[in-house]
């Protein structure tokens, strides 16, 4: 089953997406320095508009989740102790 949005939340579905790829990462199923998935797969996962997919993936890069590297993917970003504990 594929996860939805609430859009009568009072969250923006880009953060929705954001929150969910956070809480993999502090799960540990997205690794340090290993992708995420994609705008496409974000897409496709979510049944969102690419704008969308796109708005979350600049959320977890203004927020140190994640660093892009162009031409190549978005990666997991690490954070340190202080980073870690400020969530």
């Amino acid at each position: 089953m594929s996860p939805t949005i609430d859009y009568d939340a009072p969250t923006p579905p880009y953060q929705q997406i954001a929150a969910e790829v956070i809480r993999d990462i502090k799960a540990g199923v997205l690794a340090v320095d290993r992708p995420i998935p994609s705008e496409s797969a974000l897409i496709q996962r979510w049944g969102v508009a690419r704008d969308t997919a796109r708005r979350a993936v600049r959320h977890l890069r203004e927020l140190g989740y994640v660093y892009t590297v162009p031409q190549r993917g978005t990666y997991v970003a690490e954070r340190g102790e202080d980073e870690r504990q400020a969530d």
